[in-house]
């Protein structure tokens, strides 16, 4: 009687240890769930992961090539508007012109001396070669006709006594081809003056006297 009750008490051991042992080695379904989880939340930072380092790699291969520092200082140190530089453009512009103007006037003062020696001399071929088409010379009398002028009118050459002491007074540009010459005419002796007044016209490229006019 005791063998069997020891025997069936052997065999209840087993059988219960049978029963523990697939409870301990198999995992609950709570423990599978959420071994399942943590595996597809794994799988997501992976694929998450190689989504943005995919991103990254377009995203350096349309980013535009940048300057480098050095280039821009380059840049800078070759641009040439500058508020100064334009400046300097301007006022080199403006004394070129008036250069230019200086000189003409220049030219046609020197023009006016000569057309004052001329007569003095009676130099009539150079009188005839600087006057202009609307003007004649009477040689008889020595006596210039102005008639391309507003006021057609006669005026006898001018001597260095009638002149007495002559003194470059101005120019006047009406037109880029139209000059007037002032001079005064001084006797210091008789404490007198008068003006005279030249009009130089340009005719085919060429600077004529066009009108000569005294105010006393």
């Amino acid at each position: 009687m005791k063998r069997l009750t020891l025997i069936l008490v052997i065999i209840l051991i087993f059988i219960l240890a049978a029963c523990n042992s697939p409870q301990e080695s198999s995992p609950t379904k709570e423990e599978e769930t959420k071994q399942e989880d943590s595996t597809e939340e794994t799988d997501l930072e992976e694929e998450s992961q190689e989504t943005e380092e995919e991103a990254e790699d377009q995203e350096e291969e349309k980013a535009p090539e940048t300057v480098t520092e050095p280039e821009l200082e380059e840049d800078s140190e070759s641009t040439p508007d500058t508020n100064e530089n334009k400046e300097e453009k301007q006022d080199t512009s403006i004394e070129s012109t008036e250069k230019k103007e200086g000189d003409k006037h220049e030219e046609i003062v020197d023009l006016a001396y000569k057309v004052f020696d001329a007569q003095n001399k009676k130099d009539y071929d150079y009188l005839e070669s600087i006057i202009s088409k609307g003007t004649t010379i009477e040689k008889k009398n020595n006596i210039f006709k102005f008639n391309n002028v507003t006021y057609p009118h006669e005026q006898p050459f001018l001597t260095k006594k009638d002149v007495g002491e002559l003194e470059f007074r101005y120019t006047h540009e009406e037109k880029a081809d139209y000059v007037i010459v002032g001079f005064g005419a001084i006797d210091y002796e008789n404490e007198s003056s008068f003006t005279i007044d030249f009009e130089f016209i340009k005719e085919n490229g060429k600077w004529k006297m066009n009108d000569m006019d005294i105010n006393k």
